[in-house]
């Protein structure tokens, strides 16, 4: 990757916001459920928003026909996809981003957001940079695989014209010297990676199964670092009353379209919080 296809942020939040910025206003194409900052930051510059919502009937999977097909339809000026997304943990492979590529416009923009990608089996799309011939902008965070979000760095990956563009509407100062130190020495950090993917995949396979075996849940499978859950039985609202109690927390998911009061993310931690977790899980209304 050369240094003009790369762009630092204040963390990855300031790149979202800096692409809509520099990149609009136009239409955008949203695949939910999804992250809310990309529809508030497209909103905050003008673009007008449109959503391609999977469902919980097709685990929450992309149809690469039905997706072409609302691009299609909609021809938007940019499509904006999570990859493993958050919150449904689903993740695609390079191969499967390319095929979208390749069944869509080229003048159409795609911002894949790869922040959790370092958590899964896949080794991410940086590849597709220079292979489509669309404009692809490749968001990366720090903050969550290597555990620096006080420090606020990512980078991302791109074209040279969308780089030069987020370059020219970007406000000086925004990194900091901590994090900057930091962004040039994770990478090294060969074996924090290796024992981190290996414990992470590891254990989130173990938190899958036991998940699995509550009857009033239903998990669904995930490529980054939490699972996306649905309560069949009782609220999730009463549950993490519950839960606070016992010093623990969960992320509803109400607020992510195409999800409602029903779903809630965890994220995977250590073994013994996990396990707590579980041991609440499994018992909560069966006491």
């Amino acid at each position: 990757v050369l240094p003009e296809n790369i762009i630092l942020g204040n963390g990855a939040i300031e790149l979202i916001y800096l692409f809509a910025r520099s990149m609009g206003p136009g239409k955008a194409l949203i695949v939910q459920p999804t992250f809310n900052e990309y529809e508030r930051a497209l909103k905050l510059y003008g673009w007008d928003v449109v959503h391609h919502v999977l469902t919980a009937a097709d685990n929450f999977t992309i149809n690469p026909e039905a997706l072409a097909a609302a691009i299609k339809t909609e021809k938007p000026q940019a499509v904006f996809l999570c990859n493993p997304n958050n919150p449904t943990g689903r993740v695609y492979s390079k191969d499967f981003i390319r095929e979208m590529l390749e069944h869509s416009a080229p003048e159409i923009s795609w911002f894949l957001d790869e922040s959790f990608m370092d958590f899964s089996d896949e080794s991410g799309s940086l590849t597709l940079v220079k292979e489509a011939k669309q404009a692809v902008f490749i968001l990366k965070s720090l903050t969550k695989f290597y555990a620096l979000p006080g420090l606020r760095i990512g980078y991302g990956v791109g074209v040279t014209p969308i780089i030069a563009k987020m370059e020219g509407f970007k406000e000086p100062w925004t990194i900091n010297a901590l994090g900057l130190i930091a962004a040039t020495g994770v990478y090294d950090e060969k074996d924090y990676a290796k024992q981190t993917k290996t414990y992470i995949q590891g254990e989130r396979q173990r938190v899958f199964r036991a998940l699995n075996q509550i009857e009033s849940l239903k998990v669904y499978p995930s490529g980054a670092d939490f699972h996306l859950c649905q309560l069949l039985q009782g609220t999730v609202a009463e549950m993490q009353i519950a839960l606070e109690k016992e010093g623990m927390s969960l992320r509803t998911c109400e607020d992510f379209i195409g999800l409602d009061h029903s779903y809630f993310r965890i994220a995977i931690k250590k073994e013994a919080d996990n396990t707590k977790l579980l041991t609440f899980l499994k018992n909560w209304r069966n006491e």
